[in-house]
């Protein structure tokens, strides 16, 4: 049973928001070691694996690696383990065509039918409109099977081919609709207006003058190249289906670390990769509105911007405080737990408010004993489908085995039944399964004991 969900979060404008106005830290060594005990917390209860880091100006002040890059070979994420960064990548796609258009290559109002007339509406969707997600072409990470399909390399013609025929959404301007497909043409413009390839381009325009030295876009990870596997947190660490990422070009395939991303938005946000007008025009202007590779929301008084990524289940997220000078990234390999709570974690680091220790080994609706006899990974008959449960501190979570299935919390009905929208599920405690109701569906899940 495939239980999909969007990646959810803590609600950036709720009571959790925190107002920064105290001094931003400088690295000091109490407040180190009580926020190394809350990663090493997460990693000894199996929420996370992956790598953290905080900049202050041009400096990291924070940046802490743990859980397993490579688990097979017992190899330990650490501060230079490179990790793929998803929809980060538009980032600095947007950066690359609007230094493009200062080098007078191309303009924002150049129409997509110079480049690719085959795609349907070219000759109305421009550069622009491309950049800002308002064009209506079909997301391809949307099309039926596309999951089997990018494992394997495809050529650019391939890539095309694949959702060239797909129905647009709406005609160009009208509305946004976030779509990897756009970010993937502006991949590809780029490399017709360069005659180089995405990753020459990136490492020339950004990675080689800002000596981002962990940066850099390729096909397949190597974790002999100090690269993360991808993993889905079960009883044991399952490794998800590998991507190949010349199906994500320009949209979601570039490999980074926390520290080289920092770096990379100290740069742009303090004009050394391009102008303070080529930025402005970067920028969203509002809340919610989607920039050029780029988000932005409130924090109480503060104003973020902000991105992250998925692909596998390498999660990514970048918090940019221009005002404070302060960048927040944390790159995942292995995850079951909100990432928005981490990321305030980090934040409130910096402003010298230190984290507590959740316990993940209860609810607020269940005792110890109570989640203790429901938790753990549960399989079904055939052992084809299996499914995690566990706590995140607040709430009883489910995460299924598949390669993009987000965890996602359930809601408390009475001690043996949890809801999710229009999903029930019901525990057995005495006989070690749990059953899921969905539409029409039942199916039943048990425990090895």
């Amino acid at each position: 049973m495939n239980i999909i969900t969007s990646t959810f979060s803590v609600l950036k404008q709720s009571s959790a928001i925190i107002v920064l106005s105290a001094t931003v830290i400088s690295t000091q060594l109490s407040a180190q070691k009580k926020i190394d005990t809350y990663f090493d917390h997460l990693f000894s209860n199996n929420k996370m694996m992956g790598s953290v880091a905080v900049s202050y100006k041009d400096s990291i002040i924070y940046t802490k690696a743990f859980g397993y890059a490579d688990v097979d070979a017992k190899l330990m994420n650490n501060t230079d383990t490179k990790f793929r960064i998803g929809s980060i990548t538009k980032t600095f796609t947007g950066v690359l065509v609007l230094k493009a258009v200062e080098e007078q290559k191309l303009k924002l109002e150049d129409r997509l039918s110079a480049y690719f007339p085959q795609v349907k509406n070219a000759e109305k969707i421009t550069i622009r409109q491309l950049l800002n997600q308002r064009t209506g072409i079909f997301n391809f990470t949307e099309i039926e099977g596309e999951d089997e399909w990018e494992r394997k390399f495809h050529t650019q013609k391939e890539f095309m081919d694949f959702f060239i025929n797909k129905k647009s959404n709406f005609e160009p301007g009208a509305e946004y609709e976030y779509s990897n497909t756009n970010y993937a043409l502006l991949g590809f413009i780029l490399e017709k207006l360069y005659q180089k390839s995405y990753a020459e381009i990136l490492n020339e325009k950004i990675c080689t003058p800002l000596r981002l030295k962990n940066t850099y876009y390729s096909f397949e990870v190597d974790s002999k190249k100090n690269e993360a596997i991808s993993y889905n947190i079960q009883n044991r660490y399952v490794r998800n289906a590998v991507t190949n990422f010349s199906n994500h070009p320009a949209s979601g395939g570039i490999a980074s670390t926390p520290t080289d991303l920092n770096k990379f938005l100290y740069a742009l946000f303090n004009n050394k990769l391009m102008s303070a007008e080529s930025l402005k025009i970067m920028l969203p202007m509002e809340e919610g509105e989607y920039g050029m590779g780029i988000f932005r929301f409130p924090m109480g008084k503060n104003l973020v911007y902000e991105h992250g990524g998925r692909v596998e289940n390498y999660f990514s997220d970048y918090w940019y405080f221009p005002k404070e000078e302060l960048g927040v990234v944390q790159f995942t390999n292995a995850v079951n737990i909100d990432m928005d709570k981490i990321m305030f974690v980090l934040t409130k680091y910096a402003y010298q408010i230190q984290p507590e220790l959740p316990d993940f080994n209860k609810t607020p609706e269940l005792s110890v004993k109570e989640f203790a006899d429901i938790k753990g990974t549960y399989f079904t008959e055939d052992k084809k489908e299996s499914a995690t449960v566990s706590s995140d501190g607040n709430n009883l979570v489910f995460q299924g085995a598949e390669s993009r299935q987000t965890y996602i919390p359930l809601t408390f009905k009475n001690k043996t039944t949890f809801e999710y929208d229009k999903i029930k599920i019901i525990f057995d405690p005495k006989k070690h399964q749990l059953t899921i109701y969905q539409d029409n569906i039942v199916k039943v899940f048990r425990q090895k004991v």
